[in-house]
């Protein structure tokens, strides 16, 4: 019996991780750019998300990217670099704004109510990505 609980656990824990396979810098870079993220932003992504593999490892990066589902990373929760970020690129954040507004039918303040504390461009800064990322996160697996 205890053999076919540790061949199922490792059949079942095969199958997770083989969804992980496609989380890659490569496809990452490439539907961020199918999404149409700006150029800039796509590197500041990719440095990020290369930092942490050199410092975790590529397959607990993949699990990191995974578990966000719709959170912000770290490296843009902090206030004043969110707000660097749509001052940089702050055309393009409108825009997925307002694309994110229709796709929800939810006003940008309702789907940013966890992080009301912050400035209006680091909330609109950080529901983009969040929301953005967890998108190609979700069609790469």
């Amino acid at each position: 019996m205890k053999e076919k609980v540790t061949s199922f656990v490792k059949d079942f824990l095969w199958i997770k991780d083989t969804s992980f396979a496609n989380i890659t810098l490569d496809r990452l870079e490439q539907k961020m750019r199918e999404a149409t993220f700006e150029r800039g932003l796509i590197k500041g992504l990719l440095l990020i998300f290369e930092k942490r593999i050199q410092e975790q490892g590529e397959r607990a990066f993949q699990h990191w990217l995974v578990n966000l589902h719709f959170k912000c990373p770290d490296e843009f929760q902090n206030e004043e670099k969110a707000i660097q970020i749509y001052d940089t690129y702050y055309l393009w954040l409108e825009n997925e704004v307002t694309k994110l507004e229709i796709e929800t039918k939810l006003r940008w303040e309702e789907q940013t109510e966890d992080i009301k504390g912050l400035d209006e461009k680091a909330r609109k800064t950080q529901l983009v990505i969040r929301h953005r990322l967890s998108e190609i996160v979700l069609e790469l697996m």
